[in-house]
């Protein structure tokens, strides 16, 4: 009975109260001096407690106008340099997801992320030929 008692005090709303405010977490937003970070308010990436969230990455000029394999490693790169800011790295990377529009790009994709092996989700757009208008 005793530790029931106990366990009761520490579900009390003023312990967990305190345990909040203890374990507030602190927020870091990371910039990789993209123009468009700030015409659309956004960062790279954002560290709260032991999570990193990247936004979208794309390659940049000149990879940008590459084939897959080189805009892949392209967009990876400026992503491995947004978590070095977080003291996170590609090793830490769970998953991605990665747009394309022809799926013979896939596995030059995969070929650069053979190294960080993450749970990869590749799903397909529309190009502009693919769309048709009534």
């Amino acid at each position: 009975m005793r530790s029931n008692a106990r366990d009761c005090r520490r579900d009390s709303p003023t312990l967990i109260q305190q345990q909040r405010r203890r374990t507030r977490l602190l927020r870091q937003n990371i910039s990789s001096g993209y123009a468009f970070e700030d015409t659309y308010g956004y960062s790279r990436a954002v560290r709260v407690g032991n999570q990193v969230f990247v936004s979208g990455t794309t390659a940049r000029p000149p990879q940008l106008g590459g084939d897959a394999y080189g805009q892949a490693k392209a967009a990876l790169a400026i992503i491995a340099d947004a978590l070095a800011q977080t003291g996170a790295g590609m090793h830490h990377v769970v998953r991605t997801v990665v747009y394309v529009i022809d799926m013979a790009d896939t596995q030059h994709i995969a070929r650069a992320h053979s190294v960080i092996r993450p749970a990869i989700l590749t799903p397909r757009i529309a190009s502009p030929e693919d769309v048709t208008f009534a």
